[in-house]
């Protein structure tokens, strides 16, 4: 049941999130260092978040290298380039003096105007939001690298629609042609479409290294079981409150088998390629339907590739998705390539940076940086801070420990 719960609480959160505004994460999880780093590390990951990344480097681990332990890593980007919830207000403020003068027997022309205008602003604008919480446990070795992985994805949409027929409603009012009335108050439609959905993920993976023409290489793959939950409301904007959006009335749940898969070449002790597919099977899955609207969400196969160069003091990094991370079909796709670079002060602290752009769109374009900490090489807390196009602020934390 504790599963369930916590399936329950990332879609609330992830939605509450969208109330704020919106999210475009590269992935389909947040790590700290990685996302510090651009939101690469299909090359860069260490053995021990390699799971979350491309499972394949898990096989590159030094020889102390025991365990590893994640617990947790947490994150959450937000992005609020249409100011919803000033213009939510706004059309809420604007609604409540049309009340007032209705109640009085006569709207002005100013008010009516007001009010359509207000509704013209919301109309059409829409944030989306992300969220994501995980939990790895690794334990490196010479015949087969395993760990388990926990992971919990979550997006959100949050949609102003705007009825045509309420606009000219309200222009006639303005003009004097329809006579205001309470039941033509109450029959204005124009409403706020909330839709979520988390992916969540629990499997096993496994590494295996091996050589092509001298040169060092490993395998990856993790194997899971995927739950996908749902989501699907919409409410008049005379109605709304945002409080019926962590109502479990609307959620609609599918369990399905997944895998991911990955690939990693070492041609020499400085460089590292890499390549993933993470949910090698597609779906599609609809949503309940709600006064008429229904939603589908996409879990769709992302495969990226990536490079790095690495010594005891540096990394640096560029990843590139070559196809779209999961979604809602209507929202707009999400396909990053992204740089990043870490300074590695011996073992103690960590000093990253890195971009990322989205290649299918103008939007979830950010500049990206990050601290770790981590005394005598066991206790890790990272932490990374994410800035970027339409008011964009996110941070990743992540504590974890290795031996």
């Amino acid at each position: 049941m504790k599963f369930v719960g916590n399936q329950y609480s990332l879609i609330s959160l992830s939605v509450l999130l969208a109330l704020s505004g919106s999210v475009n994460a590269a992935g389909t999880y947040m790590e700290a260092r990685n996302d510090a780093m651009g939101g690469t590390g299909v090359a860069s990951s260490h053995y021990g978040t390699a799971p979350l990344a491309n499972p394949a480097l898990m096989s590159s681990f030094g020889k102390s290298d025991d365990f590893s332990l994640i617990l947790p890593s947490v994150g959450a980007q937000v992005t609020d380039p249409n100011n919803m919830q000033d213009g939510l207000k706004q059309v809420k403020d604007a609604r409540q003096n049309y009340a007032n003068e209705l109640g009085t027997g006569r709207v002005s022309a100013a008010t009516a105007k007001e009010y359509k205008s207000k509704l013209i602003d919301l109309n059409k604008a829409k944030t989306t939001g992300q969220v994501s919480a995980g939990i790895v446990t690794a334990v490196p070795n010479s015949v087969m690298p395993f760990a388990l992985v926990i992971k919990s994805w979550g997006t959100a949409t949050l949609e102003g629609k705007v009825n045509g027929r309420d606009l000219q409603y309200l222009d006639g009012v303005a003009n004097g042609t329809i006579n205001p009335t309470d039941a033509g108050e109450n029959a204005l439609t124009s409403h706020m479409i909330g839709r979520a959905a988390t992916i969540t993920d629990v499997g096993i993976a496994f590494a295996k290294e091996f050589e092509i023409n001298g040169v060092k290489s490993s395998i990856g793959i993790t194997p899971k079981y995927q739950r996908v939950d749902l989501y699907n409301n919409n409410m008049t904007l005379k109605n709304y409150t945002g409080k019926y959006l962590s109502a479990k009335n609307y959620l609609s749940t599918q369990s399905n088998f997944n895998g991911d898969i990955g690939f990693a070449t070492y041609p020499t002790d400085n460089w590292t390629l890499g390549l993933v597919a993470q949910n090698i099977v597609p779906r599609m899955m609809e949503s309940k339907e709600i006064n008429g609207f229904k939603e589908t969400f996409k879990v769709r196969t992302q495969v990226t590739t990536g490079v790095s160069w690495h010594n005891d003091f540096f990394t640096g990094a560029m990843d590139v998705d070559l196809t779209p991370a999961s979604g809602f079909a209507k929202d707009e796709k999400r396909q990053f390539a992204s740089v990043g670079a870490e300074l590695n002060a011996w073992d103690w602290a960590q000093l990253r940076a890195g971009y990322r752009q989205n290649i299918m769109s103008n939007s979830g374009s950010a500049l990206t940086a990050g601290v770790g900490l981590s005394p005598f090489g066991v206790i890790h807390v990272d932490v990374a801070a994410i800035k970027g196009t339409d008011r964009t602020y996110g941070a990743v934390a992540q504590l974890s420990f290795t031996f």
